[in-house]
């Protein structure tokens, strides 16, 4: 909208600028005749090279995180029997004990969009991971880089 917020037109929790990108991802990437192996994904998704990522004191994922989270919605599509652990973090600057229940809020709604797109709960496991201090605390590019959620397949 005009402030900035993200619009929800459908009230289920998730932006509705969020889900075009999904489905249009979605649809993308099952007409894509790029063969990965099932090894090369899961390591692409395990070390951390898919992930969403979130604005500063957001619990959305920002919209160009919609493609990382379609690559693993299909993966678990693709895969009936994995399951996945989503692990939120979020930056060192601010209050400590807000920082980490932002980090599991943001954890907590990327399991929501991956459940709304079809993914039985019971596959999904998030969970807060608090703080992360590996970048430079006075540089807002890296900090950009750590308010994320990370994704690691589990069977």
């Amino acid at each position: 909208d005009t402030k900035g917020r993200m619009v929800d037109k459908n009230t289920n929790g998730v932006p509705d600028e969020l889900e075009k990108y999904i489905d249009n991802s979605i649809t993308n990437n099952n007409n894509n005749n790029v063969a990965l192996s099932k090894n090369m994904i899961e390591q692409l998704i395990n070390e951390g090279y898919i992930a969403a990522y979130f604005d500063k004191s957001n619990s959305q994922p920002t919209p160009a995180s919609a493609d990382n989270i379609g690559f693993v919605l299909n993966y678990l599509r693709n895969n009936p029997t994995a399951s996945v652990e989503i692990s939120g973090y979020a930056d060192e600057v601010g209050d400590s004990a807000k920082n980490e229940k932002l980090a599991s809020t943001r954890a907590e709604n990327v399991k929501a969009i991956l459940i709304k797109a079809g993914i039985n709960p019971s596959r999904l496991n998030a969970k807060g991971a608090g703080i992360d201090n590996s970048v430079d605390k006075n540089s807002d590019y890296a900090r950009r880089l750590v308010r994320k959620a990370v994704f690691k397949i589990t069977n």
